[in-house]
């Protein structure tokens, strides 16, 4: 499993090997114990729990 923090700016999203990848899925932060119910790596988690929260003046 390969996880990547980022934003799209662009075009779609796909598998370009799928050799190696299966899918590709945009993934909102409470939505990430659907794809991963055992939970992520605890340094990865934390990261996207602080990096993914809502902007306070939203």
């Amino acid at each position: 499993m390969s996880y990547t923090t980022c934003a799209p700016i662009s075009g779609e999203a796909h598998t370009a090997d799928t050799e190696e990848l299966a899918e590709v899925a945009w993934v909102a932060h409470g939505e990430i114990p659907e794809y991963v119910p055992c939970r992520l790596f605890e340094p990865v988690q934390g990261y996207l729990d602080a990096e993914l929260q809502p902007d306070p003046g939203e």
